[in-house]
């Protein structure tokens, strides 16, 4: 396993952590406070929603590069999955700008978003959850996004609190004003008492 480039000024780079439902989202974004972030720095969430393969439909940009993914509003159960995320970032100090995506391949998705928007650092949770099919599904996310995304990103999988693996940037992003997504919002401090709330089952993002 190669080791990531510290070479540079990192407090500039731009950090997103890929979250979801299972607990891997959140040893992720502990990892990325504690070793990319810190106080008044900024975040990008990004949750990707999968859309049955019937209803995909791909579109292009102004420079006419197919996109594959679509913005997509972030809805109340969506804001719910946000919610604990950024009540820890608020503790932190950490401003947040939360991105729903939408597409029938999550890691297509993730790598498009960080080539449109020059995420220098992209962080992912391995999955917690039992199972031989989720751990499968989860590994291959990880194992594609870090086959595809682009040169200049640095893409760590995070496992109990630390590194299980690294994709090393090869180049470094050539800066550039990120694109605005229409669901991608400055959003207010949140109670940092927050709980999330799924079915009858309560949690504490810790």
């Amino acid at each position: 396993m190669t080791s990531p480039r510290w070479d540079g000024d990192k407090s500039k780079e731009m950090v997103a952590v890929a979250i979801d439902k299972d607990k891997g989202s959140q040893a992720a974004l502990k990892w990325a406070c504690d070793h990319l972030l810190g106080k008044g720095k900024r975040v990008t969430l990004l949750h990707v929603k999968l859309k049955p393969l019937g209803s995909y439909v791909a579109f292009s940009d102004n420079n006419d590069a197919v996109k594959s993914y679509k913005a997509c509003q972030i809805d109340s159960q969506t804001k719910e999955l946000f919610l604990p995320f950024r009540c820890f970032c608020t503790r932190k100090d950490i401003q947040v700008d939360e991105v729903c995506l939408e597409d029938t391949d999550v890691a297509r998705a993730l790598c498009e978003y960080v080539k449109q928007n020059s995420i220098e650092n992209l962080v992912m949770g391995a999955t917690s959850r039992g199972g031989f099919v989720r751990r499968l599904k989860s590994a291959d996310v990880a194992t594609n996004v870090s086959k595809e995304a682009p040169e200049f990103c640095n893409v760590y999988v995070i496992s109990k609190g630390k590194i299980s693996s690294v994709r090393s940037a090869s180049i470094t992003a050539v800066n550039q004003p990120p694109r605005q997504l229409q669901n991608q919002t400055n959003t207010p401090p949140a109670p940092t008492d927050a709980r999330f709330s799924q079915g009858t089952e309560h949690e504490i993002f810790l």
